[in-house]
């Protein structure tokens, strides 16, 4: 308990957790608002599955900054040499691994639950202003609730596992940066409707229909990913020195 209250105190009292959030929200709000909801036609207000497209369009665009909270709260450790007094904080490296991938944990999922409501109740919004009428919507909640968290914690998982592995905050913000882009991108001329199962492509495809796997098989291979990436992460945390 004493390492995961130290984690969530490190989480709630720098700057950046507050900045970054805040900076997606306002995100959000503009895009979904002003772009998505103002500046929408009356065909796409049509669209009975409108709403629901703004759920899974919100986190896919706000989970990579979110992902950076993770990163943070890894890599700057390393950066100002504080992770000697984590490491002593406590009789097991483990359970200091454990309480950052929780800390991490909790903040993404309240992070994307309010994500989640602000881009429909922004959209809303933005169409009652303009006075443009809104179609009955059908939303698939659990559907959309456990693709939207999954989606928004695996990005997460991925900033802290390139923060565990480079112990650099430019290393792993390129890494979960360069990975989906331009590294899948490249690779994806080779597989060609293969690339579903790289990473970072099977991860989006859980929210973006994809022909080629399906949602839940799109997690499982992700998750797979993480277990993989996780160990040895894990293991590098065990065994490297703390500088």
């Amino acid at each position: 308990m004493a390492s995961i209250k130290a984690e969530f105190r490190k989480l709630l009292t720098v700057r950046s957790t507050y900045i970054i959030s805040g900076l997606a929200m306002l995100l959000v709000i503009f895009y979904a608002g002003f772009i998505e909801g103002y500046k929408a036609d009356a065909l796409k207000a049509a669209s009975p599955s409108m709403l629901s497209n703004e759920i899974t369009g919100a986190i896919g665009a706000v989970a990579v900054i979110a992902a950076l909270i993770g990163v943070l709260l890894v890599a700057h450790e390393y950066r100002y040499s504080t992770i000697m007094y984590t490491l002593t904080a406590s009789n097991s490296r483990s359970k200091s691994l454990f309480a950052k991938w929780l800390a991490i944990t909790v903040y993404i999922v309240i992070f994307t639950v309010i994500v989640g409501v602000l881009s429909p109740v922004a959209a809303t919004i933005g169409l009652h202003i303009k006075g443009t009428h809104l179609a009955d919507q059908v939303i698939y909640f659990r559907d959309i609730a456990w693709r939207v968290l999954f989606y928004g914690w695996g990005y997460s998982m991925l900033g802290m596992l390139f923060a565990l592995l480079f112990r650099n905050v430019v290393g792993a913000v390129v890494g979960l940066f360069l990975l989906p882009g331009t590294v899948e991108t490249l690779l994806g001329l080779l597989l060609k409707h293969n690339q579903v199962y790289l990473p970072a492509t099977s991860l989006n495809a859980v929210i973006q229909y994809s022909p080629y796997i399906s949602y839940t098989k799109a997690a499982l291979v992700f998750m797979a990913y993480v277990i993989g990436g996780g160990f040895v992460a894990w293991i590098l945390f065990l065994r490297r020195d703390a500088n």
